[in-house]
Parts: structure tokens; sequence; C-alpha cells
């Protein structure tokens, strides 16, 4: 590999961005097609719902080794085993005979998207110290592209195909086709011990790290199930509710520009909550509206909205409060992509046996739990100065 050119900061940025661009394409195509999924293995769709907890376990797992890892192989070795990885779960997941394999597909797939996060989170800030924060939001922009692209592709193919499949072969083959590409990205220079002052505000980070498993779970809960959750709720065939969900991961995208914008102009932490509070107005707004086409895809909107700056700008606040450590941003995500393991399950659950109405009120104790972390961030920083 020494014989071969190494792409420059620039084109690692944009090979990044198309990383996430793939990733995003992928899962968001996991929730149209639960239904082809269930059908596959011959399963109950409410059981499918366990494919989130086996694919966050992964995301987890992968936390407790990639700083080590990394620190020997490089940051560059992270992203290119996350890539293979991810690509050969999500292929796997589309064709599993049975529950098992599926299962197993899915947690590789984790442990490849855990690593894609661990790299891109780490690579990207040292990459651009002085503008990290907004290469961070670009990467993730894209990420909510692809979640735009995944279930427009996924609808298309079932309405002319009379499968959504295509749509995770798609996001298996962009991903395995980024492999070569991965493997001559630029590496991340390790910051200089003495470049770390002071110690970590573990605190905070456990604070910032359960807020995102909250919101990551809840994401991920909405994101897969909002398509059914229309078509028992609102009364929506498959294929318009598949272009509902590309409405959510949309304004989701269009919610990481827009902090990306905020953040020239507020602080990381006022961000936060500003969005925080459209979340919660969203939530309360989806409460109320349970069984109406229009006002359930207007909440899905606001909601995606307010949930496309939280991920970048609390690794931000993250990577703020100590110094740019990895092993912080590890925690962090370590803890956070918990809640891919708890809240999607729970709400598959929760929509076959209670229905729509109690999904919505699940979202609303999920969204005020959020609120509650964000304030306690607040005093927490306050008082220690932090922030």
């Amino acid at each position: 590999m020494a014989l071969l050119p190494r792409l420059n900061r620039g084109p690692t940025l944009a090979l990044l961005c198309a990383v996430y661009f793939g990733a995003g394409l992928s899962l968001a195509s996991i929730g149209p097609n639960l239904s082809a999924l269930a059908a596959n293995v011959g399963r109950d769709v409410a059981l499918i719902g366990s494919q989130f907890t086996a694919f966050s376990l992964g995301t987890v797992v992968v936390q407790f080794v990639v700083g080590p890892f990394s620190d020997r192989y490089g940051q560059r070795t992270v992203l290119s085993l996350g890539l293979l990885m991810m690509g050969l779960g999500i292929l796997g997941e589309s064709l599993s005979p049975n529950l098992t394999l599926l299962l197993v597909f899915a947690g590789l797939g984790g442990l490849g998207f855990g690593s894609i996060l661990s790299s891109g989170s780490v690579l990207v800030p040292r990459l651009f110290p002085v503008r990290g924060t907004s290469a961070l939001n670009l990467v993730n922009l894209f990420f909510g592209v692809g979640s735009i692209v995944g279930p427009l592709v996924a609808g298309r193919a079932l309405a002319q195909l009379g499968s959504p499949l295509p749509a995770l072969w798609l996001g298996a083959g962009l991903l395995l086709g980024l492999f070569p590409l991965a493997l001559l990205a630029a590496e991340a220079d390790v910051p200089a011990e003495g470049a770390l002052n002071g110690s970590v505000p573990w605190l905070l980070v456990l604070l910032l790290g359960f807020l995102l498993l909250v919101y990551s779970g809840t994401e991920i809960a909405l994101g897969g199930w909002a398509a059914l959750y229309l078509e028992i709720g609102a009364d929506m065939a498959p294929a318009q509710a598949a272009i509902a969900v590309a409405g959510f991961w949309f304004a989701l995208t269009l919610g990481r520009g827009a902090g990306a914008l905020l953040g020239l102009r507020f602080s990381a932490l006022q961000v936060l909550l500003m969005t925080i509070i459209l979340l919660l107005s969203g939530s309360v707004l989806l409460f109320f509206t349970v069984g109406n086409p229009t006002g359930s895809i207007g909440a899905l909107l606001v909601l995606g909205l307010a949930f496309g700056p939280i991920f970048p700008t609390t690794m931000a606040l993250v990577a703020l409060t100590s110094g740019g450590r990895g092993t912080a941003a590890a925690v962090a995500l370590a803890i956070g992509n918990s809640g891919g393991a708890i809240i999607p399950p729970l709400m598959g659950l929760v929509l076959s046996r209670a229905g729509p109405p109690a999904v919505a009120l699940l979202v609303v104790i999920a969204t005020s739990i959020v609120f509650l972390l964000a304030c306690a961030v607040v005093i927490v920083s306050r008082r220690s100065q932090q922030l």
C-alpha cells in the first residue's frame, strides 16, 4: 500500500461524505424493508425489531476496542474495516433465510457502523482542527442525504419490482465499493500529550452520552417504524408511507444544514437547546395528530428537522469539553449507541401491542428525557465553568 498515492485531507473529506451517504442510505432503507425481511425469515414483523438490538449492540461493543486498535493501526484502517463489515452485514441481512442469521449479520453491520462513526468523529476534527465542527456537520449532512434516498429507492423498488430489498443491495454495494478508496485515506495525527491540558469532565461527558442514548434510540426507532406507524395509524399505502419516511429524513438533513448555519452565530450548547425544544414540540404534535395522515406527516417533519443537528452538535460538545480526546468520544458513542438497542425494539413492541397512540406517547416521554438531560448539561457546565 505504500506504493499507492494517499489522498490528502480534501479528497478524504469527500470520501467520508460518500461513506456517510452510503451508511445513511443503508440504515434508512431498513425501515421500509421490515416486512420484506420478516417474510424472508418467516417470522412476525414485530420480532424483526430485534435486528435493531443486534445492530446497536455491535455499534456499542466495537467502541471498547476501536480506541486501542486505531492507536496501533490508524483511523484509516478502522474506516476501511468498518466499510467492509457494514457492507457485508447489510447485504447479509437482505439475504438471510432465518432470524438467527439475520441477527448475526445485523450485529456485523453494527460493528461496521460503529467503526465508521468512531473513525469519522475522530478523523474529521483532527484533519480540520480549525473548522472541525463545520466539517463534521458537512459529513453528517451527507448521512442525511443518504437517508432521504434510501426510502425513496425502497418505495420505487416496491412499486416497480414488488420488493424494497434492492435499496439494501444498493447501500451495501456502495459501502463495499468505497472500501478500496478508504485504504488510501489521509491519516490523522494523534494530538501531542502536552496539548491535552486538564482532566476530562466525565460527568459532562456521561450526561452528553446519555442524551445521545435517548436521542439516537428515538431517532432510529422513528426512522425504522414510521412507515408501519403510518400504515397502521393513518391507513396509508406502503409505498406512500415509504415516501413519507423519506420526508422525515429530508427534514433531518435540512436540520443538519440549519445546525451548521446556527453554529456560526450561536454556541454549540445554545444550538443544542434550541433544537431540543423544537424536538419536544414535534413530539407533542405527533401525540395530538394520531390517525391524521397530514398531521402525522407534519409532526414527523418537525421531529426530523429537530433531530438533525443533535448528533454532530453533541459530539462537538464532547470534543470541546474533553479537549478532543478520543477516549471521551468513544465513551459518549458507546453510551449513545446503546439507545438503538433499547428504544427501537421497545417501539416495535408498543406499536404491535398497544398501537400508534402509545407510540406517540413513548416519543413524548423520550423527548422529555432528552430535554431534562440537556438542562442537566447546562447546570453542570455552569457550575464547572465548562462550555
